[in-house]
């Protein structure tokens, strides 16, 4: 294929994702040009015609100089791994300039997660990179879309493209952090086992990063000076109890619910405990540790209402239930 057909095939790929904004700026030009173009029409004056091919020919650079300005922009996104609804997500936002030329007043939107972030330049061959934050509202699986756009350099049009930016995440559940319910009638503590496992002991079993339900009082403060994020000590305990959070009910309070079940087996964990997870007709085994922290915070990411019961519960587990308004009144 020749060079000016493989010119040509990208113009018209580019022009399938094209996305084209009038700014306040250009309406009133296009307004001023459309009097003109009437004025000159009526009178036949020559100089209205000479301003009005002026004004045409802005127009025709605006549109072209602002669309060779985003051509050929890669953006992609950087960020944790673990995202839950309604919090903040620090990420880094990087963008490459694949052409040989110099990039002016650039931005860079995630839709209705966050922006527009303005880059005010992007070198030859080079990729800049800055930190933003995305808030993700809804638990579920989550895309983000970037949109590169630019009104350099006359500032009529923003012209711009769609780029998927890499960034794919299952969003849990927000957590809601309540005090713990009672297990259910029928639990026997004694049946839980005995092991060196995380707990309150007096021991101290290993020291890692904070997460969402740790307890304030084990944050280990020097640890947590020298790297600069909080970092939590594990305390041994005699005792390791295994625990299954049931989620119930349906109707307008079930996103609470979830919210609530996010945080109950947050609690537990953090404590020590063996978590297991029956909602929305599903039963996940007692374990712990981050896998199976991701494995219940994902459950409950895409759990739906369900009138199926998840099956029999581990025998000797604690059970906590939380309910929805719906099943419970203004109880959870």
């Amino acid at each position: 294929m020749s060079a000016n057909a493989q010119r040509f095939r990208r113009f018209l790929d580019w022009d399938r994702g094209i996305v084209v904004r009038v700014t306040k700026f250009g309406l009133g030009f296009v307004l001023v040009t459309v009097v003109v173009a009437v004025g000159a029409t009526n009178t036949g004056n020559n100089g209205l015609y000479l301003l009005l091919s002026l004004f045409l020919g802005v127009l025709v650079v605006s549109g072209v100089l602002s669309r060779r300005n985003v051509a050929d922009l890669r953006p992609t996104l950087e960020g944790p791994d673990e995202v839950f609804a309604g919090e903040p997500v620090r990420c880094v936002l990087a963008l490459e300039n694949r052409l040989r030329r110099e990039r002016t007043a650039i931005l860079v939107s995630a839709g209705s997660h966050g922006g527009p972030w303005l880059f005010p330049s992007v070198r030859t061959g080079d990729c800049e990179r800055r930190e933003v934050e995305l808030v993700f509202p809804t638990r579920g699986p989550a895309a983000v879309e970037s949109l590169v756009f630019s009104s350099y350099p006359i500032g009529l049009f923003r012209k711009g493209r769609r780029h998927p930016a890499g960034f794919e995440r299952l969003v849990f559940p927000r957590p809601i952090f309540v005090p713990l319910p009672e297990p259910e009638t029928g639990h026997d503590e004694r049946e839980g086992g005995r092991s060196e496992r995380r707990g309150r002991g007096a021991g101290i079993r290993n020291l890692r990063e904070a997460l969402p339900g740790d307890d304030p009082r084990d944050i280990h403060w020097p640890q947590t000076a020298r790297q600069g994020s909080p970092i939590v000590r594990e305390r041994d305990s005699e005792e390791m109890r295994s625990a299954v959070v049931v989620l119930e009910g349906s109707g307008p309070g079930f996103e609470k619910a979830v919210s609530e079940a996010a945080g109950v087996v947050l609690q537990l964990l953090a404590r020590g405990d063996r978590v297991g997870l029956a909602a929305g007709g599903v039963l996940l085994a007692p374990g712990e540790g981050r896998r199976q922290r991701r494995t219940l915070l994902g459950a409950l990411a895409v759990v739906r209402p369900s009138s199926t019961p998840p099956g029999p519960l581990p025998l000797g587990a604690a059970v906590y239930v939380v309910r929805s308004r719906s099943s419970a009144g203004e109880g959870a």
